[in-house]
């Protein structure tokens, strides 16, 4: 692991230690091993934060674009590049803000990168304009409706079911359940899914 992620790790990961109980010693153990339970937690709540790992450059809306060639630059000294529409378009200055006050919580041994405040500018700019569109209008009734609307909005703003197509929303649920199950560790079943896809295609028709 690089001493940037791990730096990062701890960053994320204070908040959720400073309201944990000190773990009372093992029996047999010492302080290496608290020091071990208390590392394995900042790492593990770290991750849960952190973007699932498997997007690569060329998979960046316009990769070749300034704002793309930024985040591929920035975020990835930290953690694993993310997609744009991961967040809405209200949620993503919330999100940068939030990553460039820990970039500058790190320790310059680190040699973490900090954009500038007009690298930060056109960042923000790119990942709104490629966000995903969030339902502004009541959702299409039909079975799965309720199943949608609790799913998705665990781990984000409830998207808009005409945002992808109904020959496109079997892969995107299916991406979407991967990454569940790697921040959550759990995930819709194999029923629930085919309910979602089979919704969300009916919807994506209803103009």
């Amino acid at each position: 692991m690089s001493r940037s992620w791990t730096g990062l790790a701890i960053v994320v990961g204070l908040s959720v230690v400073a309201g944990c109980e000190r773990p009372a010693p093992a029996s047999g153990g010492g302080q290496a091993s608290q020091d071990s339970a208390r590392a394995a937690l900042l790492l593990a709540s770290a991750r849960v934060a952190l973007p699932p790992v498997g997007v690569v450059p060329a998979m960046l809306p316009a990769p070749g674009s300034e704002g793309a060639k930024l985040v591929g630059q920035y975020c990835t000294k930290c953690h694993a590049l993310p997609l744009p529409s991961s967040h809405s378009t209200t949620d993503w200055p919330v999100v940068l803000r939030r990553m460039w006050l820990r970039m500058e919580l790190l320790d310059t041994s680190f040699a973490v990168p900090k954009p500038t405040p007009t690298e930060r500018m056109v960042m923000v700019r790119y990942m709104q304009d490629n966000a995903f569109m969030v339902a502004t209008s009541p959702l299409p009734p039909g079975p799965g409706a309720d199943l949608f609307r609790t799913t998705c909005s665990r781990c984000h703003e409830l998207p808009d079911p005409r945002q992808h197509s109904a020959s496109d929303w079997a892969t995107v649920v299916t991406r979407m359940r991967q990454h569940m199950e790697s921040i959550l560790r759990q995930s819709p079943t194999q029923a629930e899914v085919q309910q979602l896809v089979l919704y969300l295609e009916q919807a994506s028709r209803r103009r």
